[in-house]
């Protein structure tokens, strides 16, 4: 059973419980040092959020809504973002080494000068996404979803890009 200030908190709604678990655990928009290994914030809603420079290493973020949050050269390295809902999301310079973005939702998000190598993106819609410079060596972007997308000057070598839609993609500047 809930005790009285889970209640509480619930009854302001989502943004208020999603506020109060990240500073529970002492992540909040101004520190830059946390490090949380495996946490889970499987479906939490981080929507809006600035989250910069933060150390998010292993995180579980699965399902997560991150639309529109300011993950500017996070490091997200080997966390999970499966199915995770990142429209508009700001993630330039970020460390997604080894990320799971297996059909994450990239819509519209700038990951200009990520570094995505060894990422799996597998089904992946990154539609109108901002790749400029990114680093997807080695990424499996096996039926991902990069129509209108732009991968000027970005690092394809060893890339999986079989059943990818590439429609409208800008590869690189003439």
């Amino acid at each position: 059973m809930a005790n009285t200030k889970d209640m509480v908190l619930l009854k302001q709604g989502a943004d208020n419980w999603n506020r109060w678990r990240l500073e529970s655990i002492g992540l909040d928009q101004n520190s830059k040092e946390a490090d949380f290994l495996k946490v889970s914030f499987s479906r939490v809603d981080l929507s809006g959020s600035n989250l910069r420079e933060l150390n998010l290493r292993g995180f579980n973020l699965c399902r997560a809504n991150l639309s529109r949050a300011n993950l500017c050269e996070a490091n997200l390295c080997e966390a999970n973002l499966c199915e995770a809902i990142c429209h508009m999301t700001n993630l330039r310079g970020a460390i997604l080494i080894r990320a799971n973005l297996i059909e994450v939702f990239l819509r519209n998000a700038d990951l200009t000068g990520a570094n995505l190598s060894g990422s799996d993106l597998a089904g992946a819609n990154l539609s109108g996404s901002n790749l400029t410079g990114a680093n997807l060596y080695g990424a499996n972007l096996k039926g991902a979803i990069l129509r209108n997308s732009d991968l000027s000057d970005a690092n394809l070598n060893g890339a999986n890009l079989s059943g990818a839609i590439l429609k409208g993609a800008i590869i690189s500047r003439i």
